[in-house]
């Protein structure tokens, strides 16, 4: 895999820009959006997503009362589950669905956590065999998980997330050795892209990307030594 520094380095020179900040920044992006969108065109075409793409994470839960609203702290309300932060977005797949898996951590005994919008949890209690089933929901990019009709979840305290995400270098790598700080990631670290990708992203970003367009910096102008 090559990193995304170089392949905007690779790019800037082909549109002879290479010591435009403006321009390579605007580059970046692009190859973020071709990424994402060969990923879903793929997913369209085979409705799977290679393994290598995907990432996985784990998520603090926290109680919250049901509904989640601003001053429902004191009110008699049964209390859910809620990730303390915010979700990284995953890459939209055409399968109506907001991951391609949330679950309990662990090979032994893992609990899968179906999606079941808010509006609807409450009715899997009358089906059969599902009325103690938890259940999850993404909105405004938290996760919530349902555990009302399974007290013997009550005290989950994290979920596992795996998914391909749109900033693959946001997802924080954790592993029984450490976790790995954001912080120490750099455009020159191996980036999310197998190498059958980048020729087709390249692509991709030269076909839309447009070098006339004036960006506007207060760099001072350099000499571009590589023409």
């Amino acid at each position: 895999m090559s990193s995304i520094a170089q392949l905007v380095s690779e790019i800037a020179h082909s549109v002879q820009q290479a010591d435009s900040v403006p321009v390579r920044r605007a580059i970046k992006l692009s190859i973020i959006h071709s990424r994402n969108e060969l990923i879903r065109k793929s997913y369209d075409n085979n409705k799977t997503v290679d393994k290598v793409l995907q990432q996985r994470f784990r998520l603090t839960l926290i109680d919250v009362p049901d509904g989640d609203l601003a001053g429902t702290q004191n009110l008699p309300l049964v209390n859910i589950k809620r990730t303390l932060n915010k979700v990284p977005r995953a890459t939209r797949l055409d399968n109506n669905l907001p991951f391609l898996s949330v679950r309990t951590a662990g090979l032994r005994r893992p609990i899968s956590i179906p999606f079941v919008k808010e509006a609807s949890s409450g009715f899997y209690n009358s089906l059969p065999g599902m009325g103690n089933i938890i259940s999850y929901d993404l909105i405004n990019d938290y996760v919530y998980v349902d555990t009302t009709k399974n007290q013997a979840m009550s005290d989950l305290g994290s979920i596992i997330i795996e998914s391909p995400f749109e900033q693959p270098h946001l997802i924080r790598t954790e592993t029984s050795d450490g976790i790995l700080n954001i912080e120490d990631v750099s455009d020159e670290d191996e980036f999310l892209i197998p190498e059958d990708m980048i020729n087709s992203i390249k692509k991709m970003v030269l076909e839309t990307f447009n070098p006339q367009v004036n960006r506007q910096t207060n760099e001072i102008p350099t000499s571009n030594l590589v023409k």
